[in-house]
C-alpha cells in the first residue's frame, strides 16, 4: 500500500516570520519554503514561479495576488495577504476606515518598495496621492518581531498619514493554513 505524499507549502515571504514561528511552536508542519515577496510587483513572473514549484500536493500560501495566477486551486483561502492575517471582516471593516496595511517585511523594506518599485520618490506628489486614497496607515504587529516604531514615524512623516498599530495573533493564519493543508490531504 502506498503511503499518501506529504504535503508541502509553498508561502510569500510576507509570511515567513510567521510561519516560522508557528512551526517552532509545533504548530504546523516545518515543510514550507519561501518566495521572495517583491515578487508580487511583478505579476508574470511570479505567476511563472509558483507555476514551477506548484504540484498536487503543494499548498501555496498567499493570497490572489494578481488575475492571473494560475495555481489557485492549491491556494489557502483569502482574498490578499491582510485578509489572511486579520480575517474578512476585520479586514473589511479597516480598509472602509481608509486604512493602508503594513506589514512588517514591507515595513523594513518601505524605502525600496514605495519609491522604487511603485515610483512615490518625490515625497509631495506620494503623499498626495496617499492621502486622496487613505486616512492612515495600520501595522499589524504579528508580535513576532519587535514594531519598527521609528520606522513607522519615518512612514507617517513621508506619506502625512498617522500610523496605528494593530496587535493580532497568529490563529487566523495558523487555521487558514491548517485548513488548506487538510483540504490537500483530503484531496490527495
Amino acid at each position: 500500500m502506498n503511503e499518501p505524499s506529504k504535503v508541502t507549502g509553498i508561502a510569500c515571504s510576507i509570511f515567513r516570520k510567521e510561519i516560522e514561528f508557528l512551526v517552532q511552536c509545533n504548530k504546523l508542519p516545518d515543510s514550507f519554503n519561501f518566495i521572495d515577496s517583491e515578487l508580487h510587483m511583478k505579476p508574470l513572473e511570479l505567476d511563472k514561479v509558483l507555476s514551477q514549484v506548484a504540484n498536487s500536493n503543494c499548498l501555496l500560501c498567499y493570497g490572489d495576488c494578481h488575475a492571473r495566477t494560475s495555481c489557485s486551486e492549491n491556494r489557502i483561502d483569502g482574498l490578499n495577504c491582510i485578509e489572511i492575517f486579520l480575517s474578512k471582516d476585520r479586514y473589511r471593516i479597516l480598509r472602509k476606515e481608509g486604512a493602508f496595511f503594513l506589514l512588517p517585511e514591507w515595513t523594513y523594506k518601505w524605502e525600496r518598495i514605495f519609491k522604487e518599485l511603485l515610483g512615490f520618490n518625490e515625497q509631495k506628489l506620494a503623499s498626495q496621492f496617499m492621502n486622496e486614497m487613505h486616512t492612515k496607515f495600520i501595522y499589524i504587529n504579528t508580535g513576532v518581531i519587535d514594531i519598527p516604531i521609528s520606522i513607522l514615524d519615518d512612514i507617517s512623516l513621508y506619506f502625512e498619514l498617522p500610523v496605528e498599530v494593530i496587535d493580532i495573533d497568529l490563529i487566523h493564519l495558523e487555521n487558514t493554513i491548517k485548513n488548506g493543508l487538510k483540504r490537500l490531504e483530503h484531496e490527495g
